[in-house]
């Protein structure tokens, strides 16, 4: 009976292993609510921010920006995007060759000097992956 109970409890960790690893939704939502205290101006854009609406103004690009920050989806000094992190924000498996070349294809390298996550984020958003995050959060938010 003990050797039973041992392998159930195997068998979960072996399967909790291979589940998706995702930015814990806390963590989102904790970033999310940071990034308006030195952004004031961004407060008006929230309620649409949160129904994945991204006007092109300074205060969204600059709210945006804060976010991937804090999260540590790009490293604004270097200008290189974390893509295992950011797999994980758009709760996907890192190992799936085809969502990593969707998230690699909306990243691109700006050809200007400044840096803004909102052109590859809205890219991604876009795809079939934007499903997965609006379905991971929206279930939280609500």
């Amino acid at each position: 009976m003990k050797i039973y109970f041992f392998l159930i409890a195997l068998f979960g960790l072996v399967f909790a292993e291979e589940q998706v690893k995702s930015i814990p939704r806390e963590e989102i939502v904790l970033s999310l609510v940071q990034c308006l205290i030195p952004n004031p101006p961004a407060r008006k854009y929230f309620v649409k921010i949160l129904s994945f609406q991204y006007p092109d103004v300074p205060e969204v690009i600059s709210y945006m920006d804060c976010v991937a920050e804090n999260l540590g989806l790009l490293d604004f000094k270097t200008g290189q995007t974390n893509v295992e992190r950011l797999a994980e924000f758009f709760s996907m498996d890192p190992n799936n060759a085809e969502d990593m070349d969707i998230i690699k294809n909306c990243i691109h390298k700006p050809e200007v000097k400044e840096v803004h996550v909102r052109p590859g984020y809205l890219c991604i958003l876009n795809s079939r992956l934007g499903d997965n995050l609006r379905n991971y959060l929206l279930g939280y938010l609500l």
